[in-house]
C-alpha cells in the first residue's frame, strides 16, 4: 500500500514538474501557447511548441503579446506600442497630432515690412490669440507707424524758395477681434473683423493768417484720430510656425483733432504685409 502511494506521488512530482517547466505565451486575442522561450528581440518573440522542442522554431510579432510567464514564474509584459503615420504633407514634429494633421498654436506674432494707412507707408508689428479651440475667434492687436512721403512743398517766406513738406509720422494702435468663419488651423484661411483705430502724431500744412501776419504760414500741428475699421485677412500657414498674411481694411473717424480743433468725419484705410511666427 505504501508503495502504491508513492509511486502516485512521484507521477504527480512528474506532471507538476512538466507543467511548470513550460513557458506560456498570453497573446492579445486570448490565446495562451504553452512554448519555449528562444529570444526575445526589440520587436519578435522567436519559440518553439512545448510538446515538440526538437521541432520547427516559431516567430510571433512583440506587438501580439500580452505577457510571457517563465517557467520560474517570473513574467515579461508588453505594452501595446501605437504605429504613428506620418503627415501627407510634412515631417512630424511637435506640431503634429498623432493622427497627421497639423496643430496649429494659438498665439501669433507678426511684422508687417509693408503697412499702409490713410497718412502713407510704414512699419507694423501685431499680436493674435485664439480665443477657442478651433481659432474662430481671436483677440487682434496691431501697432503701426506710417508717414506721410508725400506731402508737397511749401514757400517759405523766410528764404523766398519752396521746401519739400514734412514727412508727418503717425502712431497707430487697433485692438480688434478676427472672425475666422472655418477657424484658423488650416493652410489658407479668410478672417473678418472690426478693430478701434486709436491715432497720435502731427500734420503739417500752409495757412493762411490774413491778421498781422500775412499770406500763408506753414505750421506742423498735433493730429489724433480715434475711429472704427472693419478689415479683411487672408491668412497663410505653410507649416505649423510659419505665418504669410495680406490685410486691407476700410472705416472713419468719430474724433479727428487737427491742433486740438475737430475736423469731422474722415476715412480711414488701412492694409499691409505680415510675417509671422505661431507659438
Amino acid at each position: 500500500m505504501q508503495s502504491i502511494k508513492f509511486i502516485f506521488f512521484v507521477l504527480a512530482l512528474a506532471i507538476s514538474g512538466s507543467t511548470y517547466a513550460q513557458d506560456k505565451i498570453y497573446k492579445r486575442n486570448g490565446d495562451v501557447v504553452s512554448a519555449k522561450i528562444k529570444s526575445v528581440g526589440i520587436k519578435t518573440i522567436t519559440y518553439v511548441r512545448f510538446d515538440n522542442q526538437s521541432g520547427p522554431e516559431y516567430t510571433i510579432i512583440k506587438n501580439e503579446v500580452d505577457k510571457i510567464v517563465y517557467q520560474n514564474g517570473s513574467e515579461d509584459v508588453f505594452e501595446s506600442i501605437r504605429p504613428t503615420r506620418p503627415s501627407r504633407h510634412h515631417h512630424m514634429d511637435s506640431s503634429d497630432a498623432p493622427d497627421g494633421k497639423m496643430i496649429y498654436k494659438q498665439n501669433l506674432l507678426c511684422f508687417a515690412p509693408v503697412q499702409l494707412t490713410e497718412n502713407g507707408l510704414g512699419l507694423g508689428l501685431s499680436y493674435e490669440r485664439s480665443l477657442d479651440k478651433k481659432g474662430i475667434v481671436a483677440f487682434y492687436l496691431p501697432v503701426a507707424i506710417t508717414f506721410n512721403l508725400n506731402n508737397g512743398t511749401y514757400y517759405d517766406p523766410n528764404t523766398g524758395t519752396y521746401q519739400n513738406g514734412k514727412s508727418d509720422a503717425m502712431f497707430y494702435a487697433m485692438p480688434g477681434v478676427k472672425v475666422y468663419p472655418t477657424g484658423s488651423g488650416g493652410i489658407v484661411k479668410y478672417a473678418i473683423g472690426p478693430s478701434v483705430v486709436i491715432g497720435d502724431g502731427t500734420r503739417s500744412s500752409s495757412n493762411y493768417y490774413p491778421y498781422g501776419i500775412g499770406g500763408y504760414v506753414y505750421q506742423t500741428q498735433t493730429h489724433t484720430v480715434l475711429g472704427m475699421i472693419v478689415n479683411n485677412s487672408l491668412n497663410i500657414n505653410p507649416t505649423p510656425h510659419i505665418y504669410l498674411g495680406i490685410e486691407l481694411g476700410f472705416g472713419f473717424t468719430y474724433l479727428n483733432r487737427i491742433g486740438g480743433i475737430n475736423q469731422g468725419t474722415e476715412g480711414l484705410v488701412q492694409g499691409s504685409f505680415k510675417i509671422g511666427y505661431r507659438f
